[in-house]
């Protein structure tokens, strides 16, 4: 307001100025000679006319800008209606520097604030129904072969005792196992990762589980040659999930006619887990197949690794690399 009643004053000052200079130049050119009152009642016609147009002025310069103002503040109104309506993406025009510049300003921070928590809240629900089904995938694992050893031993009472001792010791072993990835899922999917420093030793235990799990049905091959002792934190159940998503889609998919390859290897700072198969050719991969590579994946990445599969007509491989341990 303040700067449309400088303008209009200074409209009115142009405005006399410009009308005495012109009433004086017509009668210097008429020869117009007029009385003290005459002039004093001139002077007083072109100062009201002057008044009128700068109030006239003044009025529409007012509104106008008000026009412009209230528009704005409708903006921001309708900013701050999206911003309760959940529409993240509606901004307000930052205009001028003033009280409502700070107010756009404020509406258009919440709003982005506001759709970064929205994002992270999707992600997070993401995440945490990928982690319940993989674990759900991982938990049928174990109870898989804990029903498969069961009806072994129910069906075979005659074998010798050390034979169904060792049974009853894997059934042990797969329930344990269990339990730990229910604690897990019930834990939101924490980590209990351990120092090992001859994590080698490790690597046998698992490829040793690996090959009693399947040397039932296939020819194993495994070559740990390259694996040399290195030291390391693992998370236990989370490389036996590795080796268990390994076996069962071996199980589910691979040729039992045709060997079956698993290597490890440690490489610098990396270690690396490959396995081969031979699969039917045209066997369809199914949705348990997926989840047990997606597994996989999500582990990998806790130890800042990668998962690279090759799937050929009658070919699988895999390789596993885990860097950061």
């Amino acid at each position: 307001m303040s700067l449309s009643f400088v303008i209009t004053l200074i409209l009115f000052l142009l405005l006399r100025i410009c009308a005495t200079a012109v009433a004086d130049s017509i009668l210097v050119i008429r020869g117009i000679v007029l009385t003290e009152s005459k002039v004093l009642s001139l002077e007083g016609w072109m100062f009201n006319l002057s008044l009128l147009i700068s109030v006239c002025f003044f009025t529409f310069l007012f509104l106008f800008l008000l026009g412009e103002r209230l528009s704005y503040i409708w903006d921001i109104i309708k900013g701050i209606d999206a911003l309760r309506l959940g529409e993240m993406d509606h901004l307000v025009s930052v205009e001028g520097n003033n009280e409502l510049t700070r107010l756009a300003e404020a509406v258009n921070y919440l709003s982005i604030t506001q759709k970064q928590v929205k994002e992270k809240e999707r992600l997070l629900a993401e995440e945490k129904e990928q982690l319940i089904r993989t674990l759900s995938h991982d938990i049928r694992t174990p109870l898989t072969s804990i029903m498969a050893y069961s009806e072994f031993l129910a069906g075979n009472n005659d074998r010798p005792a050390q034979e169904q001792q060792g049974y009853a010791e894997l059934i042990r072993v797969k329930a344990q196992q269990i339990k730990e990835l229910t604690d897990i899922l019930l834990d939101g999917g924490r980590r209990n990762p351990e120092r090992f420093e001859d994590s080698r030793l490790l690597m046998e235990q698992l490829v040793t589980e690996f090959e009693e799990l399947l040397e039932e049905d296939f020819q194993i091959l495994t070559d740990l040659k390259s694996c040399f002792s290195f030291s390391g934190s693992f998370d236990i159940q989370e490389l036996r999930r590795i080796f268990d998503n390994l076996s069962s889609n071996i199980r589910k998919y691979a040729d039992p006619l045709q060997p079956v390859f698993l290597s490890v290897r440690s490489d610098s700072d990396q270690l690396v887990i490959y396995q081969k198969n031979y699969i039917f050719p045209g066997d369809e991969q199914k949705e348990s197949y997926q989840m047990g590579l997606n597994s996989i994946r999500r582990i990998a990445h806790n130890y800042a690794g990668t998962v690279d599969v090759r799937r050929a007509e009658s070919e699988f491989e895999i390789t596993i690399t885990l860097s950061e341990f």
